[in-house]
């Protein structure tokens, strides 16, 4: 019981922090990360000195409140059958999931608003994702240890190493599908599908999600993204040829994947 009591009150407490510094983050990150490669920020009316890029109030506590959400539904999970006591490593793992996601989706709403508000992914924020993948990677060796007991001595090389190449083959699948289809829109229609932000973006995904969660994310982001821009076009809000930002759609859906489905695995 005590346990319980401590995890629920350091998740209110993480996710109540979470929220204010994520604005604060985005409105005083340099102007030069949220600009294409060469460009000046003093050219741009948006990145003006002293400018609120988003309004602390009401987002900061409307963050607050999803991030200690996310917190007490990662680090609660065991307890969802009503016990109040589990077993040491199961609290230590969910715990540590807790953490981790609690940081990947921190990350992912800093690449969200930057993305939505100037069309832009910031490399320095793509790297620190890559790296929050490292606090995963528990839950990947947990997930190899179980495919080893059930494959049994004979079970072969996948499940020998299992979990181990989640994050590789994700980073891997992400990232290349994105490429592909930038490359093919490139040399189909002539113009940029995809940039090249959203490429890096998906491969630092792949990282965090794994193979399942990289390729339900991505193909979810993608059809929504579809939907939006079919109800714009046929609402007259947007044009044949204006370009919408991928982004946010994938960062959502990454998050989407972390707080509902990885609980469960």
């Amino acid at each position: 019981m005590t346990v319980l009591i401590i995890k629920i009150v350091a998740s209110l407490i993480m996710g109540f922090f979470a929220g204010p510094t994520a604005v604060y983050v985005f409105n005083h990150m340099p102007a030069a990360w949220l600009c294409e490669y060469g460009e000046d920020p003093a050219k741009d009316p948006r990145l003006a000195k002293g400018e609120k890029r988003i309004k602390e109030n009401p987002w900061r506590w409307v963050y607050s409140a999803c991030f200690m959400c996310l917190c007490l539904r990662l680090s609660l999970i065991e307890y969802s059958e009503g016990r109040l006591s589990v077993q040491p490593e199961v609290t230590t793992m969910t715990t540590q999931l807790a953490a981790a996601g609690l940081i990947a989706c921190w990350i992912l709403l800093i690449i969200a608003l930057a993305d939505l508000k100037f069309m832009i992914i910031p490399d320095q924020f793509v790297l620190l994702l890559a790296l929050s993948s490292i606090g995963f990677a528990p839950l990947w060796l947990a997930e190899k240890a179980e495919m080893e007991m059930q494959a049994g001595p004979d079970g072969g090389l996948w499940a020998s190493l299992g979990g181990f190449w989640q994050p590789f083959l994700g980073m891997v699948i992400g990232g290349g599908f994105m490429l592909l289809c930038a490359l093919a829109g490139k040399l189909i229609f002539k113009q940029n599908a995809f940039g090249f932000g959203d490429v890096k973006l998906c491969a630092a995904m792949g990282l965090v999600l794994g193979i399942n969660g990289t390729i339900a994310a991505v193909a979810a982001a993608v059809i929504l993204s579809g939907f939006a821009a079919a109800a714009g076009l046929a609402t007259g809000r947007y044009g044949k040829k204006d370009q919408k930002p991928l982004g946010p759609y994938l960062c959502g859906c990454a998050m989407a994947y972390i707080i509902i489905a990885m609980p469960l695995m």
